[in-house]
């Protein structure tokens, strides 16, 4: 018996791959992006010791921490798509709740626009909130 297949399978086969093919490149832009924010947080952390400077670098440090906790998280849900072939939506809901921190770190919204801060306020709301109300998948 022979494995023919036909044109239209040949071509649905290939438009499968074109997803997989672009999350390896995802993967490989946010594995080197992870290396260097790493590289950055350990910059930020000797120049802070270096120049004692405590107040303002601990802000610094924390802020870079917060974008590599969020590349992480990022790289994850793609490490996630290769084994299960879905994305897993509540870790995509920590990584907005993590950058919408260091936005709110970076920015200070302390005496910001109120509808800037009750919008801020609102998708911290939402995020935690769908975190909360989405169960973890389970791994396959």
């Amino acid at each position: 018996m022979s494995d023919t297949r036909s044109p239209t399978d040949l071509i649905v086969k290939f438009f499968a791959m074109i997803p997989m093919a672009l999350y390896m490149v995802v993967a490989a832009l946010l594995t080197i992006i992870a290396i260097f924010s790493v590289y950055d947080a350990l910059q930020l952390i000797a120049g802070m010791i270096l120049t004692r400077d405590f107040a303002n670098g601990l802000t610094n440090v924390i802020t870079a921490l917060l974008l590599t906790i969020t590349i992480i998280v990022l790289f994850e849900t793609v490490t996630v798509y290769f084994r299960t072939k879905h994305v897993e939506v509540r870790a995509l809901l920590v990584a907005g709740l993590t950058g919408t921190v260091r936005h709110v770190l970076i920015y200070n919204v302390g005496g910001g626009d109120p509808v800037q801060m009750f919008a801020t306020v609102a998708l911290l709301a939402v995020l935690i909130g769908g975190i909360v109300l989405v169960k973890p998948e389970e791994v396959r």
